[in-house]
């Protein structure tokens, strides 16, 4: 679970760098030197990855609540048909007036956040990345499905905290002048990150299905007892 959401924020990273990253660009730093920088931009991700985690507690709470309606393997599976939907219904045109409004609440929140980047105190950086994380993003929405899957409110923060820490260093590297990928390169591989979200989301599914797998989609009701170990 964690596994895919770091790969999940690893695979996003790039879409972060069109979305997120003229936002992190802009943190106000003091104009101090590197180790400010860095404890600004620092300041900005947690901000961030608080608020994925307080998102990842609230979907986690809700996949608890259906999870005790024995519904825990339809759950993931639930939640990779919901992956798939927000990652190809939105190229097929379906949800276009969705994606308006989307983009009018998207408008506003930057809007509340452009007026805090002129602030240069630690609190204003911090709330700046913790706004930052509501901004509508379909990585975002993607991996709200896994945390729903995840079951648990605490599961699910911890899953979305993990998707987040994988957009970092990527942001970092921009911030820093040092992103090593062309602006070419990064709409190349643009291409396959919906095609690395749809793996984990068919990994959720099967996950559900409880085909027997060891460790990738064990049997329904499957449970390991403290006593039992691998076979050397």
């Amino acid at each position: 679970m964690f596994g895919a959401a770091l790969i999940l924020g690893l695979a996003g990273s790039l879409h972060c760098l069109g979305m997120c990253g003229p936002i992190a660009m802009a943190v106000p730093t003091g104009g101090g030197g590197p180790g400010a920088r860095a404890a600004a931009y620092g300041l900005y991700h947690f901000g961030r990855i608080g608020a994925y985690a307080l998102l990842g507690f609230l979907f986690g709470t809700l996949g608890y609540g259906l999870s005790l309606t024995d519904f825990q393997e339809g759950l993931s599976i639930f939640a990779g048909l919901v992956m798939l939907a927000v990652i190809w219904l939105p190229k097929s045109g379906i949800i276009g007036k969705a994606n308006g409004r989307i983009f009018a609440l998207q408008g506003s929140v930057q809007r509340f956040m452009a007026k805090r980047l002129r602030d240069h105190r630690a609190s204003a950086v911090l709330g700046i990345g913790f706004f930052n994380g509501f901004l509508p993003c379909g990585m975002v929405y993607i991996a709200l499905a896994g945390a729903i899957a995840a079951g648990h409110p605490a599961s699910g923060a911890l899953f979305m905290a993990v998707f987040g820490l994988g957009t970092v260093p990527a942001l970092f590297m921009l911030a820093f002048g040092t992103s090593a990928v062309s602006p070419a390169k990064r709409r190349s591989l643009l291409r396959f990150a919906p095609y690395v979200a749809s793996f984990i989301a068919i990994l959720f599914i099967i996950r559900g299905l409880g085909l027997g797998i060891p460790f990738l989609s064990p049997e329904a009701g499957f449970i390991v007892s403290p006593d039992q170990h691998c076979a050397p």
